[in-house]
């Protein structure tokens, strides 16, 4: 029986028991869990919202280290699906209670910085795009493989004057250069030939 028949079988039965706290759902799913190979691990990573649901029970029935670690990686999961949303508000929550659970987690520091810098970008208010910028190279100190916050950086640039093709192109060119997904990497050349090409246009014009 897969670990979500299990949830479902518990809060059924504890369902018809109005009188009893929900701090026993808990209790019983730790003995499926101790009898089976399921995890809290295993249901933060496959279902984070199902753990989650359960986090007020499982601090008031007193967090063990590995329960801690599953319920700041369940928040991570939760935070990686709202940003991937464009939902960032919610997104921020989760990996900052992910950080209440596990204080050095620079996965989560990391994309608070990402989320942040996204929030102050979306205003287009000059200096709050300087803000972003400075907020994004914060979360490059964090991972320097990862080519995504110099997109932003480049695209914070362009918001601010679209002909300082200089600071854009250097920006989309160095995070092209990283690690980046596949879905971002062809955005980023896009960038690229869009920003060439209006550069190009532009000196012709002045010719």
């Amino acid at each position: 029986m897969s670990y979500t028949n299990h949830l479902l079988t518990t809060k059924t039965f504890f369902g018809l028991k109005g009188n009893l706290k929900h701090v026993f759902i808990v209790l019983e799913i730790s003995v499926l869990i101790c009898c089976s190979t399921i995890s809290y691990q295993q249901i933060a990573t496959d279902s984070p919202y199902d753990l989650i649901s359960l986090e007020d029970s499982l601090i008031n029935a007193g967090l063990s280290k590995k329960n801690q670690t599953a319920l700041a990686l369940a928040h991570k999961n939760i935070g990686f699906i709202q940003k991937k949303k464009g939902d960032y508000v919610n997104a921020r929550g989760h990996f900052l209670n992910a950080l209440n659970y596990s204080y050095n987690d620079s996965v989560a520091q990391y994309n608070l910085f990402m989320i942040n810098g996204h929030l102050l970008k979306k205003t287009g208010n000059k200096k709050k795009l300087w803000e972003a910028i400075e907020i994004y190279y914060k979360a490059i100190k964090l991972d320097q493989t990862n080519g995504e916050p110099y997109f932003f950086i480049g695209q914070c640039y362009q918001s601010l004057g679209n002909t300082d093709f200089d600071l854009i192109l250097e920006s989309y060119r160095k995070a092209l250069s990283l690690q980046l997904s596949g879905e971002l990497k062809e955005k980023v050349e896009s960038e690229i030939l869009l920003v060439s090409d209006r550069e190009k246009k532009l000196k012709n014009f002045w010719k």
